[in-house]
């Protein structure tokens, strides 16, 4: 197994992988790994925004990818940190329905071909991905997109209105979505929270705290 974000495959990479003790992939044994690395808000920016971190994991997903006519195996191992604020959604309702999810994945790519799809995802896809009917999350409206500097430009984010029941309550919410690509990795960001909270600064904000790698 090799950790590489691009792998051609020709003789140079036959040897490579060869070198590496990576024979398994090229004869189907074993698959060829990609790992990202993680993407986390600064500690200084959750104390200022008033969020923590509510979930911390190293998702893996398996691929096959066609090399020189043959089906081979990819594993990308992919970073995920979930951040909470608790917010009033309404007289005796507070909880934390003020969300943000950070996804960050290898932007790998194997003979030319990639093998992480978040790239090539439409919003549609990426919120159903991330936010899903699981939710309870429904009737999606694109709204508007904005300039946000992070990760060491300036970057669009999306905004999206949505119903969604919180704390057993049906409600308007607020949906931001941005996916970029940072040094090797496609970084995703979807924050959620209702309607009624003015959150956009505060997203903003842990936008901007954004550290790939954390430091």
């Amino acid at each position: 197994m090799i950790r590489s974000r691009e792998a051609g495959i020709g003789v140079a990479l036959v040897v490579l992988l060869a070198t590496a003790g990576c024979i398994g992939f090229l004869t189907g044994s074993e698959p060829l790994g990609f790992a990202a690395n993680a993407t986390e808000v600064d500690d200084a920016t959750l104390e200022e925004t008033g969020y923590r971190l509510a979930d911390s994991a190293s998702p893996n997903s398996t691929h096959n990818v066609s090399v020189a006519g043959q089906t081979r195996q990819v594993v990308v191992s992919s970073e995920l940190r979930r951040y909470n604020r608790t917010v009033t959604l309404a007289e005796g309702v507070e909880g934390d329905f003020a969300r943000v999810t950070v996804f960050t994945s290898p932007a790998a790519s194997v003979a030319g071909t990639s093998v992480n799809p978040i790239g090539s995802l439409s919003d549609e896809r990426l919120l159903r991905r991330f936010v899903g009917a699981s939710s309870g999350m429904s009737d999606v409206q694109f709204q508007s997109n904005r300039s946000v500097e992070f990760l060491g430009e300036s970057r669009t984010v999306s905004e999206y209105t949505a119903t969604q029941r919180m704390g057993g309550v049906e409600t308007n919410a607020t949906i931001h979505l941005a996916t970029v690509e940072h040094d090797g990795d496609f970084v995703t960001v979807v924050a959620v929270h209702p309607e009624a909270v003015d959150e956009r600064s505060r997203v903003d904000t842990l936008l901007s705290g954004l550290r790939h790698p954390p430091e």
